[in-house]
């Protein structure tokens, strides 16, 4: 990483999990939240599908 994404990193890091996903929402808007997203969250185990957990 660049110093700055080391600095932008650190922060980040240092942010509750839901400021985080504010900023990211803040920044991107709604695309960030799209079906793609929406898989791969299921599909890395972070949230379960409408059929139930997967994985």
């Amino acid at each position: 990483m660049t110093d700055m994404q080391e600095m932008m990193w650190d922060v980040l890091c240092e942010m509750s999990g839901e400021d985080v996903a504010r900023v990211f929402t803040n920044h991107y808007g709604n695309q960030l939240l799209s079906n793609d997203f929406h898989k791969f969250l299921i599909d890395e185990g972070y949230m379960a599908s409408e059929e139930g957990w997967v994985g």
